[in-house]
């Protein structure tokens, strides 16, 4: 970030843009996680009524780098004993998708 401060009364400011990007995504981490636990609590509630043994679900967030730039990510994985509970897992995580719209 910088400004100039010319002997006349015009301020020029800039922002770099690869820091508002960050700064931006970092504000954005709230709202994705969220969002992601509301898909993951979803999942959970599917899974409990599928499965005696369900599957966890764990939500991480985190900035990371992709094609386009820096952007909040949320990855969302459901992991089981057996490959049946993974199963499970996968599915109720494919199907409770919509609950992070908002």
């Amino acid at each position: 970030m910088s400004y100039t401060v010319i002997m006349s009364k015009d301020v020029s400011f800039s922002l770099d843009q690869k820091g508002g990007e960050t700064i931006l995504q970092s504000m954005m981490m709230p709202t994705v996680k969220q969002r992601a636990e509301a898909i993951a609590a979803r999942a959970q509630a599917m899974v409990g009524s599928m499965s005696s043994n369900p599957p966890s679900i764990t939500v991480t967030t985190r900035l990371g780098t992709i094609k386009r730039g820096v952007r909040a990510i949320a990855t969302i994985k459901a992991e089981g004993d057996d490959a049946h509970e993974n199963y499970i897992g996968h599915i109720a995580l494919a199907k409770s998708k919509d609950a992070g719209r908002g």
